[in-house]
């Protein structure tokens, strides 16, 4: 038995590093912009990614950056001076399956930065209600990296 232990154990010891291949990485920093009179405060989220083919993931808690209740309002993404694939596509993907950017970050180019609005006249501006994850998708260049800043706006 302590020797099946210890197999186990030694296997385990060798799949573990291999399950850590394949993932990007994001981080997320925050600017609060002070609101001015008649305007609404806005809150920046900025999301620096570094993929490596096989995508790359983040949960962002809008706890964690006061973002809870707040509209997503507008979505910027540029490439870094290593580029991912052209067409890349980000999608932010809520409790409930929705990409709340509506599908706008989707092709995103590598030559130049991005801006996109997300409400429509339609729909509106999506209302953040809990957690929502990051994903970069459909890249193929490893070390590809770039920003998606995202500004939340409140009334």
């Amino acid at each position: 038995m302590r020797k099946l232990l210890l197999a186990s154990a030694l296997i385990l010891a060798l799949l573990l590093p291999m399950t850590s291949w394949g993932v990007g990485v994001a981080t997320v920093s925050k600017v609060e912009k002070i609101q001015v009179i008649g305007e609404p405060k806005r809150i920046i989220l900025t999301i620096s990614w570094v993929d490596d083919s096989a995508g790359t993931t983040l949960a962002i808690i809008p706890a964690t950056y006061g973002i809870m209740g707040y509209y997503l309002y507008s979505a910027e993404t540029n490439p870094g001076a290593t580029a991912p694939t052209d067409l890349y596509d980000i999608t932010l993907i809520d409790g409930d399956g929705v990409d709340i950017a509506g599908s706008t970050l989707l092709n995103r180019a590598t030559a130049t930065s991005q801006l996109v609005n997300i409400g429509t006249a339609v729909h509106g501006y999506p209302v953040i209600r809990g957690t929502f994850t990051f994903t970069l998708a459909n890249n193929a260049v490893v070390g590809g990296l770039g920003t998606c800043i995202l500004t939340f706006t409140h009334d």
